[in-house]
């Protein structure tokens, strides 16, 4: 509808209007159709049903042929492997424990019945305006349009309610995010089937790949990176390649090019928005490409991916597609406000790694992510990996996550080992630990638990798509905007000793330091004119280019650090006497002594060679 007006064709402005509405009007229909399709896929085999999330193929029936061989001819092992790997696969078709599947095999029914709609009442709208000869609609047979409306029905629907319309069809796959794949999606695929031991990191090749494509051709720039966007836009003819998308008409062929030029307006005004959301301090990306600078804005408080709207901060995620464009604008910005020799030197390269790291944050490719951290070498990553590959074998993994947020809502400090994820994905099971349970994170800018929300708005995270978050001030956002390196203060002591291994002593450390009330520092801090003087210095020399410059430079950062480093010598002081922060500071002391001694002796012994 945007679009044939932005090009004056009022009447395939008006014919989308009538898709529109046939699309309000199809939900009562809809509703009903959804619960029959739900009905009869709950009765029916798992296998049968094939959806966006579930792909099944030749690999699930050689899965009975290896039974037979392991109950026939393998040893001891080969059978407790078999069965213990059957046991999970039959949970993972129980028709209870997937039931998410069929909700999305009902839900993609369903957006095929209501494109179908559409589809029909456009067809109607045209034909009828054709037919009639006024394309100023004074005198438009509503009477005429119902009767085309029933026989396009008729068309676009066959006895099985199945759309056999092309460009209905078309727009199915592309709302369901099931166009087959080509190119290098294709390959990339094809490259994840032949190693079955990475699949699991890329499950749902044809989702992903879709959705990034959805997402580009609504982004101003990247839309030219999609080939069919190209074909149309170039094209002024039907031509055999447009049959892919569902065009044979000229008609098709003029909607196809309004379609295009709406999403690209609407693209472009998100972008606008989005650029002046962030340069108004109201956006926020995935945060620092460094992950240990990146958890430490998370354990401050800081909120990725979330829009500021009044005065709550709104989780963007279940804005599709629009998500993409916010989450580019939001990484691009903290990207830039970065600064010190590390940023300056491979500043883009850095830049390329934030919007890598934007394209996977889509839950359907978070995968790469990991499959890409699984070969980094950082300590911890592989075990966690590990361990949510073990979790999710199991079903209900996202239920049993959601769940346990609302009922041990606080953030955990873990350590690195596999047992600990784990129970970090099944919180609710966290109050049979008795006293032994995972330590809670607190914030050390006030000592409270982090994500301490009450009991109605975490119930309300958990099941909306639109999480909103509440706690937020101007003494936080001074001092992420400060350029002052987090990574290391909630890491190690004052003395030195190294608290990265130690999740309960990071705990305590945490609380003693927010006891002491630093938030109401920082709110003091932010309203001083002589540190908001020095903050538009910095950003004044970061928009002149002065990226090398190190933040510490400025007067903000130096009176941020005093405050931190006043407020760990407190805190460890209060917390030293404690049992286990004395036994880590004796191991850490007796490391120390080894160290020396082992570098102590190679020199002994190095002198007496020499005499």
């Amino acid at each position: 509808a945007i679009g044939g007006a932005m090009g004056g064709d009022m009447v395939t402005s008006r014919a989308g209007l009538a898709s529109l509405n046939a699309l309000v009007q199809t939900i009562p229909e809809s509703f009903t159709f959804f619960k029959k399709r739900l009905n009869s896929y709950w009765a029916g085999d798992i296998s049968t049903i094939k959806t966006r999330y579930i792909e099944r193929n030749k690999l699930d029936d050689q899965w009975q042929f290896y039974g037979h061989w392991a109950e026939t001819r393998g040893n001891t092992t080969d059978k407790i492997l078999y069965r213990t790997a059957n046991m999970i696969r039959a949970l993972n078709d129980s028709s209870l424990l997937t039931y998410s599947t069929k909700i999305m095999a009902a839900t993609d029914d369903t957006f095929n019945l209501m494109i179908g709609r559409a589809r029909a009442r456009e067809k109607a709208f045209l034909a009828a305006t054709e037919k009639m000869g006024d394309k100023n609609f004074a005198n438009f047979d509503a009477k005429l349009f119902r009767d085309m409306e029933d026989n396009f029905n008729k068309e676009i629907f066959d006895e099985n309610g199945m759309v056999t319309d092309a460009m209905a069809e078309y727009s199915r796959q592309e709302a369901t995010l099931t166009a087959p794949l080509t190119g290098f999606g294709k390959n990339l695929a094809k490259a994840f089937d032949d190693a079955p031991w990475a699949r699991p990191f890329f499950l749902f090749a044809r989702t992903g790949i879709n959705g990034l494509q959805l997402t580009a051709k609504h982004t101003p720039g990247f839309n030219f990176l999609v080939d069919e966007f190209n074909q149309i836009a170039k094209a002024k003819t039907p031509t055999p390649e447009l049959l892919q998308y569902g065009i044979k008409t000229q008609q098709d062929l003029i909607n196809a090019k309004a379609i295009q030029n709406g999403r690209l307006a609407m693209g472009t005004a998100a972008l606008s928005m989005a650029s002046m959301a962030y340069l108004s301090g109201n956006l926020h990306g995935n945060g620092p490409t460094d992950r240990k600078q990146r958890q430490a804005w998370l354990d401050m408080g800081w909120k990725p991916r979330t829009i500021k709207i009044g005065d709550v901060w709104v989780n963007y995620d279940a804005f599709e597609p629009y998500n993409q464009i916010l989450a580019l604008v939001g990484d691009i910005g903290d990207h830039q406000e970065l600064m010190g020799e590390e940023w300056a030197e491979d500043r883009f390269l850095k830049l390329s790694m934030a919007l890598a790291s934007t394209v996977t944050s889509k839950s359907y490719l978070a995968g790469l992510q990991s499959f890409v951290d699984l070969f980094s070498g950082a300590p911890g990553q592989q075990n966690r990996i590990l361990a949510s590959l073990m979790n999710n074998t199991i079903p209900l993994s996202s239920l049993r996550n959601e769940i346990g947020k609302v009922l041990n809502p606080h953030t955990k400090e873990l350590g690195s080992d596999v047992l600990s994820s784990i129970r970090n994905r099944n919180l609710s099971t966290e109050f049979l630990a008795g006293e032994d349970q995972l330590a809670t994170k607190f914030d050390i800018l006030t000592g409270e638990p982090i994500k301490d929300w009450n009991l109605m708005t975490r119930m309300f995270n958990a099941i909306s798509p639109v999480q909103f978050n509440l706690d937020y001030s101007p003494g936080r956002e001074f001092i992420f905007n400060s350029g002052y390196d987090l990574r290391t203060l909630g890491y190690s002591a004052p003395d030195g000793t190294d608290l990265s291994d130690s999740p309960e002593v990071r705990s305590k450390f945490q609380k003693a330091m927010g006891d002491q009330k630093l938030l109401k520092k920082f709110e003091k801090l932010a309203a001083d004119p002589r540190m908001q003087l020095s903050l538009a210095k910095m950003n004044e020399a970061r928009k002149n280019g002065e990226y090398d410059l190190d933040p510490s430079l400025f007067p903000h950062v130096k009176r941020i650090e005093q405050i931190f480093k006043q407020a760990k010598k407190i805190a460890w002081a209060q917390i030293s006497q404690d049992e286990d922060v004395m036994e880590l500071i004796a191991k850490e002391k007796e490391y120390t002594k080894r160290k020396y001694n082992a570098s102590q002796g190679t020199i002994n012994e190095m002198i007496n060679m020499r005499k």
